[in-house]
């Protein structure tokens, strides 16, 4: 950085808080409009840090970002798209307004440095004349080091405009002025009188300060704001760059802006007069004046056909969109919703966004269904008097054995060439999970078949369990696969918990004595991939072991089990997860190196699995370390991870967050329902519809199938289905996402 006086250093805090209503439907809750390259190829984010890099006779110092804490997974992503430093990003839990959130970002300012001077930018505004922007800040700073006090930054108005607030300011010479008072958003009469009087700014919502001086106004203004968003930072979580403000004292501040708590009453408050360009885009009929115009004067974004249109705004990011015949007009196409507006009325945006929000219209990104979404009682049914009992009907193979791979539509086998052996104990878990939550079928009978199948045939004399079956139980790959144990020492678990077969913990331990001496690695820890030597390693088999080892922990409360997930648990610190892109790696050298990203992508299925399980895990054990890493990993599948136009999870996706796959099977979604489940469980910040939203998938779409208790596989990017055959190892997958759920609701005891 450059050498300077420290009275030239400016702290810049970027505020990201508000949901960008009057720009609905492109910016919501959950992505406003500052995280959408609405102008240029950045995005307003990325352009507000951009524009703090390098100041014209002064110095920039690392941004702060404040923001809430649903958006803590695109904040880091767009932090790290920019090359300027940020030394924190702090997280609200909740919205308390710009006041609390400011007070908490310069709370650790008032013993450390309290004559930094501090610039706040919203980080929605579009300002193309940095340069101007920075010798503006300039002259703030100077002024501000000299009289102390609160600068406001004033724009000179244009047009006598309703939207924005105004700052009537003295009579000096300028470019700085006295405020002589605050004016709220006016009529169109006032508006015009201000701008004929010529002594009014409009109010950009900048400001610059000396940490100190705004901190003696909170005290004096806003005493309780003060005291309740410094114990919130004080006792909020840390990680890396981020601060999760502590939610229990700053839900307690009053909700307040800057503007009403201490602005329009402190002691000493100046302008200075903006030397650059400003919009902060507040509105579609503003983005159609800065935007790329054609020679209609039109703005055309995405796929768009016009005849005899002129001076409109149109966008579409899902359909053609095809417009003929009207000028004017403002048309911006979403996957779930379509505005139109008259291009000078843009302003009613907002209206409609507050009476939506007295609507039960769901927020997401896309469509549901549109058939009602079932509820826990509904579920509970198509577990327990369908599902299970259709399976144990048509599913059980009698005559050579064990279980069917897959079923058609009709409810006969699927020719497949073979059965995997893994098939077996996951039906096998299946079965008994639901006789110990009160299915009354014959489980009996359906677990002793399942069972004696795969202890005769399944086990070789030598040791470990075989890979693969022929279709009349003869071997047909005989190597040992660590994931097949795995889910062996699953199913054990289960069925000595559900019938209390000594049995089940006799092969558990012959399984785990085999893994022990045949499949581990002394050396880099974890599992190999089984008997047959590979050169990768896999992740996966790791997780649905530590699976085991909490269900074997769960029925027998015996510590060795949660101490071998604890091992599961150092290899996903120290090797499954990228602490600096919040990915999970899926493949591995054998020594645990990641592969490289174009041979390693991510799954958001897998995210949403291991979130689920790392807050099992933290609850079994205590471990509240391991919540971090769930709130991260879901926070990337949540991000990324959902197909646009159906919303459901996708398979893949490469390791930046974008290609996701064409084809979203039906296992990624029942990971996404069960992790949500499990943050709501443990009050941490997710999307509060994902639950809905993973229930409409899953009951609406994957299992609205011809043959009830069956499921489509898997469907395409338009949601079309593209899977010919049931596949049998779902009911697993199935089974854990609605039992998750309906003992969350309550239903189960």
């Amino acid at each position: 950085m450059t050498s300077m006086n420290d009275s030239l250093n400016v702290l810049p805090i970027i505020l990201c808080g508000g949901a960008g209503s009057r720009l609905w439907p492109l910016s919501r809750t959950n992505k406003p409009k500052q995280f959408h390259n609405i102008v240029g190829e950045e995005t307003m984010f990325v352009s507000t840090l951009t524009r703090v890099k390098q100041g014209i006779g002064f110095n920039y110092l690392p941004a702060r970002v404040i923001g809430g804490a649903n958006l803590e997974s695109v904040l880091v992503e767009q932090v790290k798209q920019s090359d300027v430093d940020v030394e924190q990003i702090i997280l609200e839990p909740l919205m308390r307004d710009t006041c609390a959130a400011i007070a908490a970002a310069i709370s650790d300012l008032e013993e450390e440095a309290p004559e930094r001077v501090v610039l706040v930018l919203p980080s929605d505004h579009h300002i193309s004349d940095v340069k101007g922007f920075n010798r503006t800040i300039k002259i703030g700073t100077e002024a501000v080091n000299a009289h102390g006090g609160i600068m406001t930054i004033g724009i000179q108005p244009t047009r006598p405009e309703t939207q924005y607030g105004y700052i009537e300011h003295s009579a000096d010479k300028g470019p700085v002025y006295k405020v002589e008072r605050f004016r709220e958003k006016p009529n169109l009469k006032s508006a015009e009188a201000y701008l004929a009087l010529g002594k009014y700014f409009w109010n950009s919502g900048i400001f610059m300060f000396r940490a100190g001086d705004m901190i003696n106004e909170l005290k004096k203004q806003q005493r309780q704001i003060w005291d309740c968003a410094c114990a919130a930072a004080l006792h909020g979580e840390k990680n890396d760059i981020c601060l999760l403000l502590d939610k229990s004292h700053f839900e307690r501040a009053e909700k307040i802006s800057i503007d009403y708590g201490v602005m329009e009453h402190a002691d000493t408050i100046q302008v200075v007069q903006a030397g650059f360009d400003w919009s902060d885009l507040g509105s579609w009929t503003q983005l159609h004046e800065i935007a790329p115009q054609n020679q209609f004067g039109n703005v055309e974004i995405g796929n768009v056909e016009t005849v005899g249109v002129n001076n409109s705004y149109l966008r579409s990011e899902d359909r053609l969109l095809t417009v003929c015949g009207i000028d004017d007009i403002v048309v911006v196409s979403q996957p779930d919703a379509l505005l139109i507006t008259h291009r000078d009325r843009s302003y009613l945006v907002k209206d409609i966004c507050q009476k939506l929000a007295q609507t039960n219209w769901p927020q997401t990104l896309v469509p549901t269904s549109g058939k009602q979404i079932p509820d826990s009682s509904v579920i509970k049914s198509w577990v327990f008097d369908v599902a299970v009992p259709y399976w144990a009907k048509n599913g059980i193979d009698y005559q050579h054995g064990g279980v069917f791979e897959a079923l058609n539509y009709h409810g006969e086998p699927a020719e497949l060439g073979g059965k995997r052996l893994r098939v077996l104990p996951r039906q096998i878990y299946s079965f008994a999970q639901a006789k110990h939550y009160g299915w009354n079928g014959d489980a009996d009978k359906v677990l002793k078949h399942c069972f004696e199948t795969l202890i005769t045939t399944g086990w070789r004399d030598e040791g470990g369990w075989i890979h693969r079956f022929n279709n009349d139980g003869s071997v047909q790959d005989d190597q040992r696969d660590t994931y097949d144990h795995a889910f062996v020492l699953l199913a054990c678990a289960s069925v000595y918990r559900a019938m209390g077969w000594d049995d089940a913990k006799h092969w558990a331990d012959k399984t785990q004595a085999y893994m022990d001496e045949q499949l581990a690695d002394p050396i880099n820890g974890g599992y190999f991939e089984g008997s047959k030597p590979v050169d990768f390693r896999r992740a996966n088999p790791h997780m649905h072991y530590m699976e085991a080892m909490l269900e074997w922990y769960e029925v027998t409360q015996d510590q060795s089990y949660l101490d071998r997930a604890a091992k599961i648990i150092d290899l996903f610190k120290t090797k499954f997860f990228d602490h600096e892109n919040w990915r999970l790696h899926e493949f591995f050298t054998l020594d645990w190196t990641p592969l490289p990203n174009d041979q390693n992508r991510v799954e958001p299925g897998h995210h949403y699995e291991w979130t689920w399980l790392l807050l099992k895990y933290c609850k079994l054990s205590g471990d509240t370390s391991v919540k971090d890493y769930a709130r991260k990993l879901y926070a990337t599948a949540l991000s990324f991870g959902h197909i646009k136009h159906t919303d459901a999870a996708a398979d893949s996706m490469d390791f930046d967050g974008g290609n996701l796959s064409d084809t979203a099977r039906l296992w990624p979604q029942t990971e996404a329902l069960k992790a949500a489940v499990a943050m709501r469980e443990h009050n941490m910040p997710g999307d509060e519809n994902l639950i809905s939203r993973m229930l409409d998938q899953i009951y609406n779409r994957y299992l609205a199938t011809p043959q009830a208790g069956a499921w489509f596989d898997k469907t395409n990017s338009i949601g079309a289905v593209t899977s010919k055959d049931v596949q049998a190892s779902i009911l697993y997958h199935i089974l854990v996402a609605f039992i998750e759920y309906l003992n969350a609701e309550g239903e189960l005891g």
